[in-house]
């Protein structure tokens, strides 16, 4: 989010004020002219300072929209941040919970391993029999030939020979039995370990994914405190200007007072003295502390200098008059 920075709405701004300074150099203008025709003076007087008030309500209109805007970012922001930090919260539940499966699955798959260790050394065994039976078979074929040449009596030869290899048989059928189950169990156990290290390998990308935002939002949020920050510190300065320029605008409403007061009572020649002292605060609360954002203005220092000459012509020339009077 692109945060509004001082030169978007100083420049417009400061075309506001710089207009408004200017009619309130014509302003002094007009007061150190002679009022021959007192009530067309009058008139025009009055008419520059609503010339001037307009420019500093549409400077402070600006400030507003800018504050208005300041506002909207600030709090857009604040959600911004809630809801990564809410993100966060639920990343760091998913983190934990994929852990815990990861550590029970290894423990699984621990096991899975040791009983395929198992499984194996069976399986070997079982080949080993295997092949001692097969071994036992084929010794049993030759002792039966032996034997039915050296029997002496008929018939006892064939019948020892018979009884052996259905011995040897049943043992080798057994063992090929049992490599069967065993070879099934080293599948089964070698099938689990498969299954068990595919699913550790999922979740440790899943987790590594969790934290890879986890990283990312510890890294985003501080950024965007920072501009929160930086906003409070934009909308401060932003109240403090729109205060400076209302207490320009009261003066100015003063001025007009004046005026009309002058009117009211017909007291034109008067208007200068009365006009004075106000343009002198207007001059000293423009050229203040709280104006500081403007005041690098050439424009706006040249105008105030102005004013700042005709408001000491003007009390110059109103001591005169005090002297001519006594």
């Amino acid at each position: 989010m692109a945060l509004v920075h001082d030169t978007t709405y100083n420049s417009s701004i400061k075309e506001h004020l710089e207009a408004g300074m200017q009619e309130l150099v014509l302003l002094t203008g007009l007061l150190l002219l002679p009022w021959s025709n007192k009530e067309e003076m009058c008139a025009k007087t009055r008419g520059q300072v609503t010339k001037a008030s307009q420019c500093f309500s549409e400077a402070e209109q600006s400030l507003e929209s800018r504050l208005q805007l300041l506002d909207s970012q600030s709090e857009a922001l604040i959600a911004m941040k809630k809801l990564m930090q809410d993100d966060l919260q639920e990343q760091k539940g998913d983190l934990a919970d994929l852990g815990t499966q990861i550590v029970a699955l290894k423990e699984a798959e621990k096991k899975s391993r040791e009983m395929l260790e198992t499984a194996e050394v069976l399986l070997e065994h079982t080949e080993e029999q295997l092949r001692l039976a097969r071994e036992g078979v084929a010794r049993n074929r030759v002792g039966r030939e032996i034997g039915l040449r050296m029997m002496a009596l008929p018939g006892l030869g064939s019948f020892i020979g018979a009884g052996m290899a259905i011995g040897y048989q049943a043992a080798l059928d057994s063992a090929e039995k049992l490599l069967i189950e065993a070879q099934q169990a080293v599948d089964l156990c070698t099938a689990e370990v498969a299954g068990y290290s595919d699913k550790i390998a999922r979740l440790s990308q899943k987790e590594q994914k969790v934290q890879t935002g986890i990283n990312s939002a510890n890294q985003r949020i501080p950024q965007i405190e920072a501009q929160c920050g930086e906003l409070l510190a934009l909308q401060r300065e932003v109240t403090v200007q729109q205060s400076w320029i209302r207490n320009c605008l009261s003066l100015l409403d003063l001025l007009a007072g004046k005026i009309h007061a002058a009117e009211v009572m017909s007291s034109y020649a008067c208007v200068p003295e009365l006009l004075v002292d106000v343009l002198e605060e207007m001059a000293v609360v423009v050229g203040g502390k709280d104006g500081a954002a403007f005041q690098a203005d050439k424009e706006l220092q040249a105008s105030l200098l102005e004013i700042n000459k005709a408001v000491n012509s003007l009390r110059a020339r109103a001591g005169k008059n005090v002297s001519t009077d006594d």
